[in-house]
């Protein structure tokens, strides 16, 4: 009788072995399964079109013109003959009227711009005026230098010098212009840069075209900036350089600048990090 009851407990004893040790191996699988990180499958790559961008599709609703505009008669066939006779060249001026017939047209033999006296203190500033709207504008406006006071030359002189790497507090004390007034010209000063770089980068033949981001740390790492830089490997080109974020849509920009200063029909090799 002792003998069975020995054996029913020693079979007890080892079905609760088995059963804590089936718990814990239960328990170091299921802890596993929760940390192990899942094998990544690799994304697949999906073609991209013109539609899937923004800058792409805000540029084709620019384009897109439901009513064509008729071709428009110089002012010199529509105004009267009598009167004084025109003497001062325009050309390369435009009417900033959006409403006015003649807007954004900087033929002179077309546009309807006249000499309409100077003004200026420190430089003599010719003024315009449009016969077909009457809107009087001056030469230098969509310039840096509209509507400043100060004479170009100094500003010429002041730009010059921060480009060299002249500390503003420096400039201020020997010209007498505010540190905040510098930055502003330096700022309006580079903005119509962009303007002559997307004027005349046009219709470019690049071969082998290089992608490439600097990063920068601004003011003690409260601001991180970053530098889009296309270069072109073999003329050193540079047609699209762009200050910001390091963001997908910023990258579409880049791209986007880019291809519009291609030929049509030439397409380079492209190399970039990754």
């Amino acid at each position: 009788m002792n003998t069975h009851l020995y054996f029913i407990a020693l079979l007890l004893c080892l079905l609760a072995i088995l059963c804590i040790s089936n718990l814990r191996q239960a328990r170091i699988a299921r802890f596993h399964s929760k940390t192990a990180p899942k094998p990544k499958t690799p994304r697949p790559l999906k073609p991209k079109t013109a539609d899937d961008y923004p800058f792409c599709r805000a540029e084709q609703a620019k384009t897109i013109d439901p009513q064509p505009k008729q071709a428009l008669k110089p002012w010199s066939e529509v105004k009267s003959h009598r009167g004084r006779k025109k003497t001062l060249s325009t050309q390369g001026h435009s009417c900033p009227n959006p409403t006015c017939i003649h807007f954004g047209i900087v033929d002179e033999r077309i546009h309807a711009l006249v000499g309409y006296g100077r003004h200026g203190k420190t430089d003599v500033i010719q003024d315009l005026r449009c016969q077909a709207c009457g809107r009087k504008i001056s030469v230098r406006w969509g310039t840096a230098l509209y509507r400043l006071k100060t004479s170009s030359a100094r500003v010429a002189l002041i730009l010059a010098l921060m480009a060299e790497g002249v500390d503003g507090s420096a400039l201020e004390r020997v010209f007498g212009s505010r540190e905040g007034t510098l930055r502003t010209w330096l700022t309006r000063a580079g903005m119509q840069a962009g303007k002559v770089h997307r004027h005349f980068f046009r219709h470019l033949i690049l071969h082998y075209i290089q992608l490439d981001g600097l990063w920068a740390n601004v003011r003690q790492g409260i601001r991180d900036a970053w530098i889009w830089a296309v270069v072109e490997a073999t003329s050193k080109l540079v047609p699209v350089l762009k200050l910001g974020p390091r963001t997908l849509d910023l990258a579409y920009s880049v791209v986007h600048d880019l291809c519009q200063m291609l030929q049509p029909g030439c397409i380079p090799i492209f190399t970039t990090m990754g």
